[in-house]
């Protein structure tokens, strides 16, 4: 594996600096976990505290407060135990993310990737120049943790490139994306998303990637793009549409009896964000054989906002519907794939909105790791 110099005017960090940086780490990871266990407690007393007034002033029988107060217990324990996870990741996220470390970890030693002069694709008879950009978007997301188990089973065949990173405790972060392209290198067009956080087989070092379990989207064009130049199946469904409402914003399939894919994110925030990176691991075909790519994108945002377990609402496909986004018979059952992480009725760990969104989708790069 080639090494990447530092930049010039780089000082090596010493094991003191080094200790330090992990302490802050810790030290963050401590007082973030406290404040959302404290935001969290309280908004579930301040709940209850007012639910047993009520019932009070209306003389409800003192068995069915005790009940109610039951249940509300449990759902505090159930999102103060999804805290563990997400804050961990987060953390182990920073710790990955040193200083120091340059944003191309790994390059092989031939070139950056597959042959593209001047990081030039054709598509469709076409010029397709990278960085690939969006000018203008929308976008939800909702993170929940399934068992590593189930995600490494449904990896399939990319099981034996990647495996499902696990956060702590067995669980793995899957994330469900919803995005609104209005203005595109690819096109204008809806996206629905579902992507799991793994690690690269034989890499030692470990590092969090994004790998795709499948991707929805409504026009051919951006589907042919990401095939020749990633190596990504996006699953083409016509149908699929965005609606947006004041407070919330639902991507999926039009049906109004409750029967096809839909999640709906609550639409918030007042907040920005400047070239967030994000790097993304698959498969491309070069010549007889395929071989594994990573590449990096950046976003940028306003209007966003973050919270813990927000109310997300998922709505998984009924059999026999007649409405799914694998009816080109080519794909796998995407609501099946959701059921079985059993997150349909559930909230996520954190879910987050943004407003106005631009991005930049860089080129494929060869990850040269040891044999």
């Amino acid at each position: 594996m080639s090494l990447i110099p530092p930049p010039s005017g780089h000082r090596p960090r010493s094991s003191s600096e080094e200790l330090l940086t992990l302490g802050q780490a810790a030290f963050r990871f401590g007082a973030e976990a406290w404040g959302q266990w404290w935001m969290i407690a309280a908004r579930n007393f301040g709940r209850e505290a007012k639910r047993l007034v009520q019932g009070a002033m209306a003389s409800t029988p003192p068995a069915h407060l005790l009940r109610g107060l039951a249940g509300g217990y449990v759902n505090c324990l159930s999102e103060l135990a999804a805290i563990a996870p997400s804050v961990a990741e987060k953390t182990a996220m920073d710790l990955t993310r040193r200083s120091h470390a340059h944003l191309e970890p790994y390059i092989g030693d031939a070139d950056v990737g597959p042959e593209a002069e001047d990081e030039y694709f054709e598509v469709k008879g076409k010029p397709f120049a990278m960085p690939a950009r969006v000018l203008d978007a929308s976008q939800g997301w909702a993170m929940y943790f399934v068992p590593t188990k189930a995600a490494n089973e449904s990896l399939g065949e990319a099981g034996k490139f990647v495996s499902a990173f696990d956060a702590g405790g067995g669980r793995t972060p899957l994330t469900i994306i919803g995005v609104d392209y209005r203005n595109s290198d690819f096109g204008c067009y809806p996206e629905f998303v579902v992507a799991l956080t793994v690690t690269a087989n034989s890499d030692p070092a470990r590092q969090l990637f994004t790998y795709y379990l499948a991707i929805v989207v409504t026009q051919e064009f951006t589907k042919e793009a990401a095939r020749i130049v990633w190596g990504l199946e996006k699953t083409l469904c016509r149908k699929l549409a965005v609606r947006y409402a004041a407070d919330e914003v639902q991507f999926g399939l039009p049906n109004n009896n409750g029967r096809a894919l839909s999640i709906r994110f609550p639409r918030f925030g007042a907040g920005r964000s400047f070239d967030v990176p994000t790097f993304s691991v698959s498969r491309r075909d070069e010549g007889s054989e395929k071989r594994t790519y990573w590449a990096l994108t950046t976003k940028s945002g306003s209007g966003e906002g973050m919270q813990i377990g927000g109310s997300v609402k998922l709505q998984l496909g009924v059999a026999g519907g007649g409405e799914c986004v694998c009816s080109d018979g080519k794909s796998a059952c995407l609501c099946e794939t959701l059921r079985a992480f059993d997150i349909a009725d559930r909230l996520p760990a954190a879910n987050g909105w943004t407003e106005r969104q631009t991005a930049a989708f860089g080129a494929p790069r060869l990850l040269d790791l040891p044999e």
